[in-house]
C-alpha cells in the first residue's frame, strides 16, 4: 500500500500535465471527426458504434490521434522516477519488485481515464453540437472494456520493452503497432481487438479480453524480473 501511496504522490506532480493529455488529444481527434459519418448518427449510442466500433474512412484519423495520445500519456505516468528519494531508496534495499508493480498498477486507473475521457467528450459533441438524442446500449460497456483491456496490453508491452532496451524502441513498436492496427486492421494487429465491430458474439469478445489479460499478466512478470535483476548500484 505504501507503495501505491508513493507512486501516486509521485503521479500527482504531473496530474495538470495528465488531465491536459486525457482530455487535448480525444478532442482533436473528436474535432477531426465532427463531420464525419459518426457524428451525422441520430442517437448518441450509434455514435459511439460508429466512432469506436471499427476503423474505417471516416474515422481513422480519430483512431490515430486517440492511439498516439495515449502513447503520450504513458510518457508522463511511467516517466523515471530516479531523481527522487524514495525511488532510490527502494532500489538501495532491493524492493523494486513491488515499486515496479505499484507502476504497473498506476497505469490501469489513468488508462480508464483516458478513454473515459474520450467517450465523454464524444457524447458533449454529440448532444450539443449534432443534436443527438441520449440513449444507451449495455454493449457500449464491452465496448469500454475492450479499448481499455487493449490499451493496456500496449502499455504493458511499452513498459515490457522498456525496462529491456530503451524508451525510444519502445515508444517506437508501439506506434508502429496503433499505425498499423489503424491502417490495416486485421486479426493478427492487436488493436483489432479494441473494436467491438471485429468481436461479434460473446464467446469471441471474453477469449480475446481472456488472452490479452494473461498477456498482460505475462508482460509484466517480465517487467518485475528485468527490473529485480537489474544492476543499479
Amino acid at each position: 500500500m505504501k507503495r501505491m501511496d508513493l507512486e501516486f504522490t509521485l503521479i500527482k506532480m504531473e496530474f495538470k500535465k495528465i488531465m491536459i493529455t486525457c482530455l487535448l488529444f480525444p478532442l482533436l481527434g473528436t474535432m477531426m471527426s465532427i463531420r464525419s459519418e459518426a457524428f451525422s448518427s441520430q442517437h448518441l449510442s450509434e455514435l459511439f458504434v460508429r466512432l469506436f466500433g471499427a476503423v474505417t474512412i471516416s474515422n481513422w484519423m480519430y483512431w490515430l490521434m486517440f492511439c498516439f495520445g495515449y502513447v503520450v500519456l504513458l510518457q508522463i505516468v511511467w516517466k523515471k522516477r530516479d531523481k527522487y528519494f524514495e525511488h532510490t531508496l527502494f532500489i538501495l534495499l532491493r524492493d523494486t519488485t513491488s515499486y515496479t508493480m505499484a507502476r504497473l498498477l498506476a497505469g490501469v486507473p489513468f488508462t480508464l481515464v483516458y478513454v473515459l475521457a474520450a467517450f465523454l467528450i464524444a457524447s458533449v459533441f454529440g448532444l450539443f453540437v449534432s443534436r443527438m438524442v441520449v440513449s444507451f446500449d449495455r454493449s457500449l460497456v464491452v465496448m469500454f472494456i475492450c479499448i481499455a483491456v487493449n490499451l493496456y496490453w500496449h502499455a504493458s508491452v511499452w513498459m515490457c520493452l522498456k525496462v529491456h532496451a530503451t524508451n525510444h524502441l519502445a515508444n517506437a513498436v508501439i506506434l508502429a503497432l496503433f499505425f498499423i492496427g489503424v491502417k490495416q486492421p486485421m486479426a493478427f494487429v492487436p488493436l483489432y481487438y479494441s473494436m467491438a465491430d471485429h468481436l461479434r458474439g460473446g464467446l469471441i469478445v471474453w477469449l480475446a479480453l481472456f488472452v490479452e489479460l494473461l498477456l498482460i499478466g505475462l508482460f509484466g512478470y517480465w517487467t518485475v524480473k528485468r527490473v529485480k535483476n537489474a544492476d543499479y548500484i
